[in-house]
């Protein structure tokens, strides 16, 4: 449809119903199947390619006339069978990567997304996105549906995307471990700094309050020397002059990842497995050519130990806490973390039996 006629008219509808009939009678017969045997979700499915085809052809249509004229009854036909044909492509490769996948019916996949959907619900009526009231809740949430999305990329057979993503889900932990550990000092220093990226991305609609904010940056970067030029690590990393761990003294610790954020958290163990994160996530060649089996075990292997320090962390921050009314749960938080502690173990076995000849040739 040209862009003068961009909403569907009655007679749109019509020809449309049209093609999504003629769709599903040429799915149920390329796959044996009587029309009335055809699911619900096939027919969904079939009706949304048919919409967007239908759309497609019709876009250099100027009237209803030319419509008519170009949605002949061979023409249906000729656009159902290459509809259908597209859709077994698709139906093809969700198959394959289903198959492919980390199973979904495994005891890892049960057990990882039983504990990141326990604490997804768990944690969601505390978690208000108000950095000013449920920072630390706020963070746990997104947490945990990462951990999710890693999960389900895994069970897609998304190996090298999953582990890309476990980069971003370290980082997130990296800056819960510090903000539970560093209460409220750490916690109110980190949100100021959120109010300095929002000014700096032009976020605040006074200008007079961005200048104000700004006048603070500059005067909080001079007590620790920084120039102006360090202005942006400032803001993204300067709420680790907070924290008892970073110290200001010692020039191996810096306003970065790697040397401020990942070494204040104790993590240091897990920088080159950031490292190779971070090469696949800038398209580097270990992305084009990676060993799918191995990303998806060793990304398995991350995801759960990541995981159980997660659910650590989270223990260590509401244990003090009498706002939140968990005691209910923690019958169910000390059998979800014996399982994944389980699980951690097995994959750990698993893993390093599987690759030690690998592993051993890199540590020479």
């Amino acid at each position: 449809m040209n862009k003068n006629n961009e909403i569907h008219n009655d007679l749109d509808f019509e020809l449309i119903k049209l093609v999504i009939g003629a769709s599903i009678s040429s799915y149920a017969t390329k796959s044996g199947i009587a029309l009335s045997s055809v699911s619900l979700y096939v027919k969904s499915d079939l009706a949304f390619y048919s919409r967007i085809t239908y759309s497609y052809v019709t876009k250099n249509c100027n009237n209803d006339e030319e419509k008519k004229r170009l949605l002949t009854n061979s023409f249906i036909i000729e656009l159902a069978e290459y509809i259908t044909d597209f859709y077994f492509k698709v139906l093809s490769m969700r198959f394959d990567n289903i198959k492919t996948g980390l199973k979904l019916d495994s005891e890892y996949s049960h057990i990882v997304e039983l504990t990141c959907a326990y604490f997804i619900k768990m944690i969601e009526p505390y978690a208000k996105q108000n950095p000013n009231e449920t920072l630390v809740m706020d963070f746990f949430l997104k947490f945990f549906n990462q951990a999710m999305g890693v999960l389900r990329m895994l069970n897609l057979n998304l190996p090298t995307e999953a582990f890309s993503n476990w980069r971003t889900l370290h980082e997130a932990e990296c800056v819960i471990k510090l903000l539970v550990s560093g209460g409220k000092t750490v916690q109110d220093t980190y949100v100021r700094h959120l109010l300095y990226n929002t000014a700096y991305r032009h976020g605040i609609s006074s200008k007079e309050e961005t200048d104000q904010i700004f006048v603070e940056i500059k005067s909080k970067m001079a007590e620790h020397k920084l120039k102006s030029k360090d202005m942006k690590k400032f803001i993204e990393y300067g709420w680790l002059y907070s924290c008892e761990e970073f110290d200001e003294s010692n020039p191996e610790y810096k306003l970065n990842f790697r040397c401020g954020l990942q070494k204040c958290a104790g993590l240091e163990e897990y920088s080159e497995w950031y490292e190779m994160a971070s090469e696949i996530a800038h398209s580097s060649p270990i992305f084009f050519y990676s060993n799918n089996t191995f990303f998806s075990d060793f990304t398995s292997l991350n995801l759960a130990d990541i995981l159980m320090r997660g659910v650590n962390y989270f223990n260590e921050y509401i244990k003090d806490k009498s706002e939140f009314n968990f005691e209910t749960n923690k019958k169910h938080i000390d059998l979800i973390s014996d399982r994944l502690k389980n699980i951690v173990d097995r994959q750990d076995d698993s893993f390093y039996t599987k690759y030690k000849n690998y592993l051993s040739e890199n540590e020479e």
